[in-house]
Order: structure tokens, then C-alpha cells, then sequence
């Protein structure tokens, strides 16, 4: 299989709609630039294209003998970051205070690739549904996804991901089954009390003490109750004030964190030793303090069968000893989990960095730049796992007993 030549004969187009996407960023829900843009591109490649949530996209492709048979999914992230470009390129955002800085861009260009090389050979039995999926980024697209009828109006039998690691060195995928990424629950605490001036201190109530313990014995706690090489995290993010005068006493403070882990039971202790602490912190200091959780995605968990069948195109796409197929668990979230919790699938990852590289450039930053080199390897891994999934057959499929591959979404 390997680096499709009309796919790596397309990288200057596939450049051409990244850039394009990269410099118009928009915010999870907000995406309807993009919608729009992916939408006619699909529709040119004859694909059929439906809406699902505010701003998601589905195109629709059978193969060589029609709808029927195996179906498949393959997923993109659509938005963008609330982040401040400072890459200086080009093609840099053109939206103030919105950009691409998880390289989904890139994400959305590779798949774009595929589907049009698909749509021009379907070298393939069966339908692949192309989802372009709004607001990954902590609000979690994937799940209004599927509570809109997702895998009910698009009834794939396995689904799969692919996402940029500049921390790996181009031209290599890794993945594992199991447990690869962690679930994630993210707190926000707020103190309040009484301010005043700084000098009756008397007269108020010392909410940065307050929180300055609470900081200090949430910390206590991830050193205390994580096991040593337990991947799992405490972590606080922020803290800040109601007040910015330095003579006077603010009335609150806030503290915001996230947990993150793949243990369920680990997970509750740090819950309830956090909620010992913002008791006794409320009794100690005579302040009130509000105690908000937010669910977060869960732990990513890919499907063996799927994963051994993923690692097996990844290898005939890029060669054995540029896969690695036992990546360690990782403290990074990603909403593709809910998908995998309804259907088997995989979730890969795609190296964008330089080999040996280590003060590289991460996803998140300001300065990030998704690498247009790993486009036609992830197009042609696409493709290549398609073709493979889905092969060729000598006569045409029978769709199962009330089916309806296309699904009921209107047409955007």
C-alpha cells in the first residue's frame, strides 16, 4: 500500500484547504465557516452530504457495488482554541482571540484527502461516513453527536480517529489497545468572604489565606494519594482574585484544577479528600466556599480487534519499524471515547515533529503550526484502511432488512 502517489500528488491542495482552515478559526458550536467550506467540497466530489448538531457534517459514500454491507466511520475535529495566534505565518487567524491550535485543521484537510480520493476510485465495498465533528475542545461535540442520532442515522459497525502528536517524529503512527487516554473531571472552587482595606485586616475575612491552604493541601494530597507511576493528576491552573487594588482586602478567590486518571476508585478519593479540605478550610477561616465539579470525556479505550487491524494498515502505510504499537497511557483527553464506548474503533495518533526533537512546539500552543508533510500520510492511511476494511467484492450488496445507509438527515 504504502504513501498513495495521486494522494501525495494532491498535498499542494490539501495545503491549500489546511491554510485556508487554519485562517479562519472558530469556536466549538461556532464552526459554521467550516461547515460550509468542508460541505462544498464534499458535494464537488459527488459525496453526499448531511447535517447533524449545529455545525456537524456527515458525508455518505458506497462503493463500487452500492449501499449495503460493512459500513465504517472515520472522524475529524472541526474547532478551534480561545488561544492568540503568534506563529507569524501567512495563513495565521484571521479571527482575534480564535485559532487552530490543535492542528484539527490538519485533521480535517487529511480526511478531505481521503474522501476525494475515495470518491474517485471507490476501490471499496461497503459506505464510509466521513464525520466532521464540532466542538471537541472541553465541551464534547462527539457526544451531541451521538445524541442526535449519529450512529442511528449513519449505522457504521466500527469507527476510528487519527490525531497530530508533533512529539513524534514524522512519518510514525502509534496507537495501543486499552486504555490510552484518561477521563477528566475539572473543578472550579470560589472563597468568599469580606474585604475592606488592607489596613483594618480585622474587619475582613482572609480569603487569600484561605485559598493559599487549599492550594497547598490539594497538592498534599496528589503527593499522598497517587501511587508512584500511577497516571493520574491533581492539578491546580489558576488562581485568582475579585479585587486588583493593593491596599485592599478582595471579597473572594477562586481556584480551578483538573483531575485526570484512569482509575475510577483513585478518582473518588481525590473527589472526597478535596472536599475534606474545602470543610475545614470553610470552618478555619469562617469563609464559604463553593465546591463546582464538570464532568469531563471518560478514558479512551480502543478495541483490540480494531486496533490490531489499525496497526496493520499503519504499517502497510508507513512500514513496520515506523509504528509503535504499545504507547504508554496518557493524561490527555479526548471525547473520540464516547464513540468507542457505543462502537469498536481506534484511536491513532500521527507524528508531526522532527526525529530527536525535544523542545518541540506542542498542540495548545500559541505558536503551534500544524505540519503539512504528515497530509498525504494521513490521507493515504485513511484510504489504505478503507480499501482494506471494506474489499472489493465480485457482485453487489443487499442492504440489511430495513437499513438505510444514507440515514434521514436533510442535505445541507
Amino acid at each position: 500500500m504504502g504513501i498513495i502517489k495521486k494522494i501525495q500528488d494532491m498535498k499542494q491542495e490539501m495545503t491549500r484547504w489546511r491554510q485556508k482552515m487554519h485562517a479562519e478559526p472558530e469556536l466549538a458550536f461556532e464552526e459554521r465557516w467550516t461547515a460550509r467550506f468542508i460541505t462544498r467540497q464534499l458535494q464537488d466530489f459527488g459525496i453526499d452530504v448531511h447535517a447533524l448538531t449545529k455545525t456537524g457534517v456527515v458525508g455518505v459514500l458506497h462503493g463500487k457495488n452500492g449501499p449495503g454491507g460493512k459500513a465504517i466511520m472515520l472522524r475529524a475535529d472541526m474547532d478551534g482554541l480561545p488561544v492568540d495566534e503568534k506563529t507569524g505565518v501567512t495563513h495565521a487567524s484571521r479571527n482575534p482571540g480564535v485559532m487552530h491550535a490543535c492542528g484539527h485543521d490538519g485533521h480535517m484537510a487529511m480526511l478531505l484527502g481521503a474522501a476525494k480520493h475515495l470518491a474517485a476510485s471507490k476501490d471499496f465495498d461497503g459506505t464510509v461516513y466521513f464525520v466532521f465533528q464540532p466542538a471537541e475542545e472541553a465541551i464534547g461535540g462527539a457526544a451531541e453527536m451521538i445524541k442526535q442520532g449519529l450512529f442511528t442515522q449513519f449505522p457504521a459497525d466500527e469507527v476510528y480517529g487519527l490525531h497530530n502528536y508533533p512529539g513524534l517524529p514524522l512519518g510514525m503512527l502509534a496507537t495501543g489497545s486499552g486504555a490510552m487516554l484518561a477521563a477528566s473531571e475539572d473543578f472550579q472552587i470560589t472563597i468568599r468572604g469580606k474585604g475592606g482595606h488592607a489596613s483594618h485586616s480585622e474587619q475582613t475575612t482572609d480569603v487569600i489565606g484561605a485559598a493559599a491552604e487549599a492550594v497547598m493541601a490539594f497538592k498534599e494530597i496528589a503527593k499522598k494519594e497517587i501511587p508512584a507511576g500511577e497516571p493520574a493528576a491533581l492539578s491546580i491552573t489558576t488562581l485568582q482574585t475579585s479585587g486588583e487594588a493593593i491596599n485592599a482586602f478582595p471579597d473572594s478567590a477562586s481556584i480551578t484544577g483538573t483531575i485526570r486518571s484512569f482509575d475510577e476508585k483513585l478518582h473518588q478519593v481525590l473527589i472526597d479528600k478535596m472536599v475534606d479540605v474545602v470543610d475545614t478550610i470553610e470552618a478555619k477561616y469562617g469563609v464559604t466556599v463553593d465546591f463546582d465539579l464538570k464532568t469531563g470525556y471518560p478514558v479512551l479505550v480502543n478495541d483490540k480487534k480494531a486496533t490490531d487491524f489499525a496497526i496493520d494498515v499503519a504499517k502497510d502505510t508507513v512500514g513496520d519499524a515506523q509504528v509503535l504499537t504499545s504507547v504508554p497511557k496518557t493524561l490527555g483527553t479526548e471525547d473520540f471515547a464516547y464513540y468507542l464506548q457505543k462502537k469498536p474503533g481506534n484511536y491513532m495518533a500521527i507524528g508531526t515533529g522532527k526525529a530527536g526533537e525535544k523542545n518541540y512546539t506542542d498542540i495548545h500552543s500559541a505558536k503551534y503550526d500544524f505540519n503539512d508533510a504528515a497530509l498525504p500520510i494521513g490521507a493515504s492511511y485513511w484510504v489504505n484502511l478503507v480499501e482494506k476494511a471494506l474489499p472489493v467484492l465480485n457482485g453487489p450488496v443487499t442492504p440489511a432488512p430495513g437499513q438505510n445507509p444514507a440515514g434521514p438527515a436533510p442535505k445541507m
